[in-house]
């Protein structure tokens, strides 16, 4: 995370936020990142929009996930290996050992973005960090991992703003 958020940083003097996003088959994991500009040119900050696209990691301009390939592949060998345990052959649907694998690599990213935050503090302490898995973690879930990674101001706006942009 640390070098592809150097490298945005350097090319984007208005980074404002920066997300882990995790694929919902846990098989992959990638970072999106938004600017300012891109915020502005999606939606002024008195439309109805904006929150949408202040939080919303799909209307982002950032996107890597060539940097996790290694992490990715390791996840998606793990699915593979486990998938007689983790996907009910009858129903084709995830079973309770693959919901308490997904919730390990939720508290494992969580625990990821908390150290992360320590490490940018001191030179962005402004940018805001956050957990995406998309179409899954509900809005308490998100506010929940975004303010174990942000101060108390920009996780009160957060989460005032949590069903617009879930």
């Amino acid at each position: 995370m640390t070098s592809v958020f150097n490298r945005w940083i350097e090319e984007n003097d208005d980074l404002y936020i920066f997300s882990l996003d995790c694929a919902r088959v846990m098989d992959s994991v990638a970072v999106i990142a938004n600017t300012i500009t891109n915020l502005e040119e999606q939606a002024e900050e008195d439309s109805e929009d904006y929150w949408y696209y202040k939080y919303c990691e799909e209307e982002w301009d950032l996107f890597e996930c060539d940097t996790f390939e290694a992490v990715s592949a390791d996840m998606s060998k793990y699915i593979d290996d486990n998938d007689s345990i983790f996907t009910n052959p009858e129903t084709c649907e995830y079973t309770v050992l693959f919901d308490q694998h997904c919730d390990e690599i939720i508290e494992r990213c969580k625990n990821a973005l908390i150290r992360f935050r320590q490490i940018i503090d001191k030179g962005h302490p402004n940018v805001l960090l956050s957990f995406n898995i998309r179409e899954y973690l509900d809005g308490d879930e998100r506010v929940e991992i975004f303010q174990a990674a942000n101060n108390e101001n920009a996780s009160r706006e957060y989460s005032e703003h949590i069903e617009e942009f879930t």
